[in-house]
């Protein structure tokens, strides 16, 4: 689902916040990960682990050359190397068959305004489909159809569909957490390249070292063999205020961290600054539907 609008969980709360608020908020999104950082289980209201990685479609092949230990730390809500059907875009948005009419947004979107926060139809960059999909998963459209072909002016250019990181490439992790997508990132760009992954959580950055270590650690027996993976880096910082160069990375990727994020456009104006030229994005996030939190409580808009 891909829309322009709609704000990532913490994106009403953030408006009007000063200084300090920001600061605390930022604070406890630290705060909470230093037990994530002791292990993900039971922390999050998805599957993580092997679990995760599996139902969020990694190729076995390329989580299988990390160690147990480390995969066991994943909590990621996307896949940032997937391959995309280019001309399925944007993709089909599917939404439960709404419950009562009144539910419909005024703007004849069809849409519940609660859902889109009321878009109107030139706001959606998806059709939108409601119901369910076939037995085989593929959509089910209304009235018993299949849904429009995409035009192939609006298909994705190849390269932009499939996984974004290639051999040679200079990688960026924002908010790479314990370092798993990092380290897959390090293997897919292999000895020519080269990966940073940048967390604003220290407890997590010593998690991603220790796991760094460990797939060290793990091909150590073949030490005499040329090494597979670029180089690896881990630097504490905030998504909002990068240091690196502009235009130092090829490939920008992130997972489910954005939605923790007190200012999103800044750090998406970071993000564009250190991407080269043509550089690629991919981006993976939980979306809050709905109005977010209100009361005085501004740390509970982060974690709902």
């Amino acid at each position: 689902m891909h829309r322009r609008t709609p704000p990532f969980a913490g994106d009403s709360c953030a408006a009007g916040l000063g200084p300090a608020e920001r600061a605390l908020v930022a604070r406890a999104v630290r705060d909470r990960f230093i037990s994530v950082a002791q292990g993900p289980e039971g922390k999050f209201r998805y599957p993580v682990g092997d679990a995760g990685l599996a139902g969020l479609g990694y190729d076995g092949a390329l989580t299988g050359r990390l160690p147990a230990g480390v995969r066991a730390h994943f909590c990621g809500v996307g896949n940032p190397f997937a391959a995309v059907d280019a001309c399925v875009w944007p993709p089909v948005c599917f939404l439960p068959e709404p419950d009562h009419a009144e539910q419909v947004s005024a703007s004849g979107s069809g849409v519940p305004g609660d859902m889109f926060n009321d878009m109107p139809d030139a706001e959606l960059d998806a059709p939108v489909y409601f119901g369910v999909r076939f037995d085989d998963g593929s959509p089910a459209a209304p009235h018993g159809g299949t849904p429009d072909t995409v035009p192939h002016d609006r298909c994705l250019p190849p390269e932009l569909a499939a996984c974004p990181v290639r051999p040679g490439d200079a990688v960026l992790d924002v908010g790479c957490g314990a370092g798993v997508d990092t380290l897959c990132a390090a293997l897919l760009a292999g000895p020519g390249g080269a990966v940073t992954g940048a967390d604003a959580s220290p407890h997590m950055l010593d998690r991603a070292r220790a796991n760094l270590a460990a797939m060290d650690d793990a091909i150590a027996p073949a030490h005499h063999a040329p090494k597979q993976s670029a180089p690896v880096r881990f630097v504490e910082t905030g998504a909002e205020r990068l240091p690196f160069a502009s235009g130092s990375f090829d490939v920008v990727i992130s997972n489910g961290v954005f939605s923790l994020v007190v200012d999103k456009p800044a750090a998406l104006r970071e993000i564009h600054r250190v991407l080269r030229p043509g550089g690629r994005l991919r981006l993976a996030d939980q979306i809050l539907d709905g109005p977010a939190p209100q009361g005085p409580d501004v740390v509970s808009c982060w974690f709902r």
